[in-house]
């Protein structure tokens, strides 16, 4: 039987954007409306290391990689007052009217 660790409580994406933007902001990394070059590129750099950790089969490698790319999304999000919880919800809502393989047709 697998030992997991059971987190104390379950928390909404809008508390993980303030969690992680205090603790980014206590490392150093201030974040402003100006770094978004920079702030999607690092999204970007992790998305990278997730599609190499799993080319390699080091599925636990491209699970740490997608908590990266969470933690710098909602980081982002926090700095442009985005509620993504609100945002999923949205999108989630839109899609769910969209047919089937819907998207660009092959010419």
């Amino acid at each position: 039987m697998m030992n997991k660790k059971v987190p104390e409580r379950l928390r909404s994406i809008k508390e993980w954007q303030s969690i992680v933007t205090a603790w980014a902001i206590s490392k150093g990394f201030n974040w402003t409306k100006d770094d978004v070059d920079t702030m999607l590129l690092r999204i970007h750099s992790e998305v990278s290391e997730a599609s190499e950790a799993m080319r390699d089969d080091k599925i636990e490698d491209f699970a740490e990689e997608l908590a990266d790319i969470f933690i710098r999304l909602v980081n982002l999000c926090e700095v442009y007052s985005i509620d993504l919880e609100q945002e999923v919800i949205k999108k989630h809502s839109k899609n769910m009217k969209r047919p089937n393989l819907h998207g660009r047709k092959k010419k």
